[in-house]
């Protein structure tokens, strides 16, 4: 009894630490005080039925529970970035972009410095999921260019949980789009090539995160 105390007090520290350390991220960045929310839920919707869809995967309930927490460090990174490119109206230069790209390694240097303080499973998905979440399926994505399953399962699911929720908020460098057009850009390739498998999950679950974005609306 008194382990399995010990083990349910430990992972609240996880969580604890994984909830600060995301707070910390929207303030800096200023998108939206709720992305994090919003990308933790997506990603519970998408992931379970990726699940159930490919059970080959072996995707439990305990390791998605995993990965949705963790989600929330997905841009920890961004910390890293100073204000004129963080939060630019309009396009970046390619320079620009490129700096904004080292948010996954910065990310992860981060994640690096807090090793001590927590979990094996979530450090492990954290990192993932910080590290990839910018991979792409055809291998067109950054800081690795992996491809296809080289993407960890993790980073690939909170990968369209995070596009979706950018594509129908405005940002400071764009307006919001419908959920229509944001379904059909994803689906179509327009924000970077996605597992075809995955792809299966998100129009299987369409309808649950329009009703879920509408439960959070800013």
């Amino acid at each position: 009894q008194t382990l399995q105390a010990q083990a349910k007090q430990l992972q609240k520290r996880n969580l604890d630490i994984i909830e600060m350390v995301g707070t910390i991220v929207e303030f800096r960045s200023l998108e939206s005080g709720e992305h994090i929310q919003r990308v933790k839920g997506y990603t519970q919707i998408l992931a379970k039925a990726f699940a159930k869809l490919y059970p080959e995967y072996g995707l439990t309930k305990e390791q998605i529970d995993v990965i949705v927490a963790a989600s929330a460090l997905h841009d920890i990174g961004k910390i890293a970035i100073p204000d004129s490119i963080l939060l630019k109206p309009g396009k970046l230069t390619d320079d620009e972009f490129d700096y904004m790209k080292s948010h996954t390694l910065r990310g992860c240097e981060i994640l690096e410095s807090m090793k001590k303080n927590w979990d094996e499973d979530y450090q492990k998905a954290s990192y993932e999921i910080c590290r990839s979440h910018h991979e792409r399926y055809d291998g067109r994505g950054y800081p690795d260019g992996l491809k296809e399953d080289e993407i960890p399962v993790s980073a690939q699911l909170v990968s369209v949980a995070d596009v979706y929720d950018a594509l129908i908020n405005e940002r400071c460098y764009k307006a919001a789009f419908s959920k229509e057009e944001a379904f059909y850009m994803i689906i179509n390739g327009e924000c970077g090539v996605f597992s075809p498998k995955l792809m299966e999950a998100f129009r299987a679950v369409r309808r649950q995160f329009e009703e879920f974005s509408e439960k959070t609306v800013e």
